[in-house]
């Protein structure tokens, strides 16, 4: 009944007062992120991709990396759309930075409602959005990430656990780090607060992109050091290298 009500609320809003293109200042149509002209240069990802860390593949089967990593923290992850390093005007990039740096808060219920046709198994017990740690939070002013993992448990109707985990250092930037120093900068940064209230529970981690996987499995990491029974990642966006076809 709540979803049901707050879909109403949302389309008379949208009738009220329309929204802006994620990425330009044309207006779209109710519930839409991208204009037609922004939308036709989004690469939305789906199958072949891996089976397990959702990287596109040239046929549905584990990539080289899955393969070597027999038991993962990840079970599987999946992002809707890539992400293209350096394209500082390319839409999903644009709409990320409108989101997460200008504070754009109404663009997080059109980008949950993507990643949930991404959503790995809809049938998990519990959503966990990847924390930020306390002074980033005070700088920022909101958590990006809690936010679109409040408006995708809305969507599928799976409770949201906004206190299990917690960032017990600041990380520093990962933008000009490599994959090694990705891994060594958030590992050990995480930890569950309450382990019963994970204990042999499936969780559905939710992030804004996924860069290297290395917050994602970090945070995997602890949640199943903690007891989960299975960690699921989902992004809105997934980073695309320069020079790499999807």
């Amino acid at each position: 009944m709540e979803a049901f009500a707050l879909s109403i609320i949302h389309a008379l809003v949208d009738l009220v007062c329309p929204e802006e293109c994620a990425a330009c200042p044309t207006l779209v149509a109710g519930g839409a992120i991208f204009c037609h002209g922004c939308s036709v240069h989004v690469n939305v990802l789906g199958s072949p991709e891996c089976d397990a860390c959702g990287t596109p593949t040239p046929a549905p089967a584990l990539c080289p990396a899955c393969t070597a990593t027999p038991d993962p923290s990840v079970r599987r992850a999946r992002a809707w759309a890539s992400y293209r390093v350096g394209q500082a005007h390319e839409p999903v990039v644009r709409a990320l930075a409108r989101f997460k740096y200008d504070r754009v808060t109404r663009l997080g219920r059109r980008m949950s409602q993507r990643m949930a046709s991404r959503v790995p198994d809809s049938s998990v017990d519990v959503i966990v959005p990847v924390p930020l740690h306390e002074q980033r939070l005070r700088d920022r002013g909101f958590n990006q990430s809690a936010l679109l993992a409040r408006h995708l448990g809305r969507a599928l109707r799976i409770p949201v656990d906004f206190d299990v985990l917690v960032r017990t250092r600041d990380t520093s930037s990962q933008t000009r780090a490599n994959l090694r120093q990705r891994h060594a900068l958030v590992a050990d940064a995480f930890r569950v607060t309450c382990p019963p209230t994970i204990y042999q529970r499936s969780v559905l981690v939710v992030d804004d992109v996924w860069t290297s996987g290395a917050t994602a499995q970090a945070t995997a990491r602890a949640l199943r050091a903690a007891g989960a029974r299975a960690v699921d990642v989902v992004t809105f966006a997934r980073v695309q290298q320069p020079g790499v076809a999807t």
